[in-house]
């Protein structure tokens, strides 16, 4: 007798427990629309770029590039013998 009234407990136990839990279930809502966020209109702030003559009559703005010297040196292989 004592067997079957912790069997019946633990039964009742569990079907209380899982009606608990079904109860706290979210159910799914939908949010209000959202009103579109305002249009902020971006200006420059920095001027625009001059541009370059295509000509070429402007060689001052031009990147300089790094010019290669060559130092006067000889390629001679000097054998003395004896």
């Amino acid at each position: 007798m004592e067997i079957l009234k912790q069997l019946l407990f633990a039964v009742v136990l569990v079907i209380g427990i899982s009606i608990t839990a079904a109860a706290q279930q979210n159910e799914k809502k939908t949010p209000p629309p959202k009103e579109p966020p305002p249009v902020i209109k971006i200006e420059k702030k920095t001027p625009p770029k001059e541009e370059k003559p295509k000509d070429g009559r402007n060689n001052d703005n031009k990147a300089k590039k790094p010019e290669m010297v060559f130092l006067g040196s000889s390629n001679e292989i000097n054998i003395n013998f004896g």
